[in-house]
Formats: structure tokens, sequence, C-alpha cells
């Protein structure tokens, strides 16, 4: 049964992650072959509707490792992943599939992510022809002509190819394509940190404003706590694969007395967007 179809209860959080832990053991060089690295330790929370729920950390505290077990890319070592209510962690390939319309992910490279050699309408039919296959072709032209509307993009561009788009340009486009399934939670990895401030701020309004119309989750991965604070309503601290601190963004940021909190606070970019 896909999430759609179940019953859940008001206010019921759309993502519940209970425990989860994944290890890697390392293969490569006589000294440190067998030695086994706890990427993720004993991470737990929920995620509701229409949340934005920042992950900070520095790199390498294993956020991205978290996002990939979200997207079923990598399997926990233990510990439990439901959405809406639905466990979720130990589902095969196939029987997950059925899922996976409900989790969308928007990457750092957007270019990255969109092959070159298709045009734009391509790139946007083929997930509609997946997950609603009973459309129509104007009907599917329709609703791409409406969502790149509804993310700043002239509806005409369903004719290039992503070579002829600006970066911030394609991150719109890497948005809109996870839109058009309708997902119910958007990871964005990094998404802003690549583009040049103005672009950013374009960028985060255009999340901020389309979350608020849909009604999304998002799990906004950064390692900027200026960004935090401009679109999170939670912030979640992540340090060497451990949970530091979890709650609404003005207690864990400026009320903190937690020294690797502070240090981190001290010590990213600041984003100076409008």
């Amino acid at each position: 049964m896909g999430a759609e179809g179940l019953s859940r209860p008001a206010g019921a959080p759309i993502l519940e992650v209970r425990r989860l832990c994944k290890d890697f053991v390392q293969s490569g060089g006589a000294l440190k072959k067998g030695i086994v690295l706890n990427a993720v330790a004993d991470i737990s929370f929920d995620m509701h509707e229409g949340e934005i729920l920042c992950l900070l950390g520095e790199s390498g505290c294993g956020k991205t490792t978290l996002a990939r077990m979200l997207m079923h890319l990598v399997r926990p070592t233990s510990g439990t992943i439901a959405l809406d209510g639905v466990e979720v962690q130990d589902m095969g390939e196939r029987q997950f599939r059925k899922m996976r319309r409900a989790i969308q992910m928007v990457y750092q490279n957007p270019f990255d992510c969109l092959d070159p050699s298709r045009r734009v309408g391509s790139l946007l039919a083929e997930p509609l022809k997946l997950w609603f296959g009973d459309l129509s072709s104007d009907e599917r032209r329709s609703r791409i002509e409406n969502v790149l509307v509804e993310c700043g993009l002239d509806p005409e561009c369903v004719g290039k190819r992503p070579k002829e788009f600006s970066g911030g340009q394609l991150q719109r486009l890497a948005i809109a394509r996870a839109l058009l399934v309708r997902p119910r939670l958007l990871i964005a990895d990094e998404i802003v940190s690549a583009l040049d401030v103005p672009i950013q701020n374009q960028i985060l309004q255009l999340l901020t404003t389309m979350k608020e119309e849909h009604r999304f989750t998002v799990l906004f991965i950064t390692h900027d706590l200026s960004v935090a604070r401009k679109v999170s309503d939670r912030v979640m601290v992540m340090k060497q694969g451990q949970l530091a601190a979890i709650g609404p963004t003005s207690d864990v940021l400026d009320r903190s007395d937690d020294p690797y909190i502070q240090k981190l606070s001290a010590s990213v970019f600041t984003f100076e967007g409008a």
C-alpha cells in the first residue's frame, strides 16, 4: 500500500526515524582494514507536514549518509524509517518503488542530475509518465507548463537543453521536476551552496513559497547557519554521526551552550540575501 492510501491521524508525523544507525567497515589499507566507521549513530527525529527542518553539521558528520538512507539508496545497519506510518527501511527495491514518489531529492549540482542530451520537455515528462500514466499528453503538457511558471521559468524553455541554462535556472528545473510528482517529503541537499548570493536568495524564496502553496515537507541539508535561519522552522545539528541538538531554530542556534554549535555558528559563511 502506498503512502497516499493510508488513513493517518491529524498531525501525525510524515516521517518517523527511530534509533537509525549506519556502519561502514573499512577495507582499504592494512592498518584500517576491518575498522568499523559509525557514519550515523542512534539518530531519532520526526517531521510534520509543511515544515522545513534544516540538517546542519560539518562535512563528514553523516548528513549525506542520513539522506541516502531516507531515499532508500543506502540500507541502515539498524533502526527504523517510517513514511506516513509505513516502515520502509527493510523493503526491497521493488516494494519501495511505489513509495518513491512520496519522497524526492534535489541535489547540489543540478547539471549532474539532468541529462544534457535531452530537452527539458522530455526530462519533465518522464516522471509524469512513470507515476501518472493515465494522463494524456495534453494533461502532461499543462502540468509541466504550470509548474514551470510556478518555479519562475518560461514554459517555452521545454525545447531547450540543460546546457542552455544558468546554474540558478537549472536548480529551478530540478525543483520543478521533483514537484511534478507531488511528493510528501522533499530532501534538498546543499541546493544553494554553489550559487551566487542573489541567486541563493531567489531559490530559497522559491522553495519557501512552493512549500506553503503545496504543503510538502522539506529536509534542507546545509552547512550554513545563516541559510538555516532564513528558511527553517526547526534545525537538527549532527556531530560525528550523532544528534547534537534538535529544536526550534532560535532555541538551538541562539541559546545553545554547546561549544560545537557555537563553533559551527562562528565559522560558517554568512548569507546576505534580502
